[in-house]
């Protein structure tokens, strides 16, 4: 049974304007209801996807937290590490088990939190020293130092690599300071 008027409606995808039939019509055509079908479902998958490790890693961790002995890999599933990384830290003597039979290794739970008290695994980083750019005036470009020595540009990069020279580059011009780089050059000369 057809209806003999027109309804002004929005589409739901592509929000134009359309003349509906119906009361119930929301899309302004079959490419639109797919479209916007297509769409949700992605989104749909896309929020599942996301929730999904973060319930799993939960419910992975919260059975582990009341025992007390540990096979590799619930230890590497507890640190959030790779069952190897488990392996490297019992073969380097950082972390103790027990091999119950050859294919079963046992981890006690107070070993792993005695690793991060004895803090074996801390590493220390040396500290950097700040260098303080000088005056351009006090300082050559690439270009300046291979017209006055002659001296490819990847030769001179070589040298500063190897002397560990500091350079500092400001727009697209690297400069490097004169009193060192002068008396690199003055010497091979």
């Amino acid at each position: 049974m057809s209806s003999n008027f027109t309804i002004q409606r929005k589409c739901v995808h592509c929000k134009q304007t359309f003349n509906a039939k119906t009361t119930v019509t929301r899309f302004c055509g079959k490419l639109c209801n797919k479209r916007y079908n297509a769409a949700k479902q992605r989104d749909e998958n896309i929020e599942a996807e996301s929730l999904k490790p973060i319930i799993l890693s939960a419910q992975a961790t919260q059975p582990l937290k009341n025992v007390e002995f540990l096979d590799t890999q619930k230890a590497a599933l507890l640190l959030g590490v790779s069952r190897s990384f488990i392996y490297h830290l019992i073969n380097t003597g950082k972390l103790v088990a027990y091999n119950l039979s050859v294919r079963r290794t046992i981890i006690l739970k107070k070993d792993i939190e005695q690793l991060f008290q004895s803090r074996s695994l801390m590493v220390t980083l040396p500290k950097r020293q700040i260098f303080k750019m000088p005056p351009i005036g006090d300082c050559y470009n690439m270009s300046e130092l291979h017209a006055k020595y002659k001296i490819s540009e990847g030769a001179i990069y070589n040298l500063i690599k190897r002397n560990k020279i500091d350079k500092f580059q400001v727009g697209r011009f690297t400069y490097v300071a004169k009193k060192n780089i002068d008396s690199i050059l003055l010497n091979q000369i």
